[in-house]
């Protein structure tokens, strides 16, 4: 067996390239954009509403932090990834439960393909999926390390 590099897998340049210029398309109406992410994941998921306080005023804002922060670091994922598995952790103990994340992940590709249009192509939307698969890897791992030690 050999040695894992923790960089392995993650996505490559042409994919982060991708994955930026398309959020760039998006960042301009970041508020738009983090509102209808929300109102299509309710759509998708009603369940869901109830993990969100009434006023999601302040789970935008932590969702376009995060987002920012996803950006500023695709080429430094080792950097990345202990922010990600505490983010993990935190929404285990919000009640999230793996499952949702599949619905979190199709709500996020359906609001960039609504903001995006046409710009948003079939290789962006694989960049996305690829960035969500390892994102959500990251976030699991966390939940798992918490839910041990608990």
């Amino acid at each position: 067996m050999h040695a894992r590099n923790e960089n392995h897998d993650w996505i490559d340049a042409a994919r982060i390239a991708r994955i930026r210029e398309s959020f760039a398309g998006v960042a301009s109406n970041a508020d738009g954009f983090v509102a209808d992410f929300y109102a299509r994941l309710f759509e998708l998921a009603p369940t869901t509403r109830a993990l969100f306080p009434d006023d999601l005023s302040s789970q935008r804002d932590k969702l376009k932090h995060m987002l920012v922060m996803l950006m500023r670091g695709l080429d430094r994922p080792i950097e990345l990834a202990p922010a990600l598995a505490a983010l993990g952790d935190r929404h285990r103990s919000y009640g999230v439960v793996k499952t949702d994340f599949a619905v979190v992940g199709l709500a996020l590709i359906d609001t960039l393909a609504k903001h995006l249009g046409d710009a948003f192509t079939d290789a962006d939307r694989g960049a996305w999926v690829a960035l969500y698969r390892h994102v959500t890897n990251i976030m699991l791992a966390g939940t798992r390390r918490s839910a041990e030690a608990a």
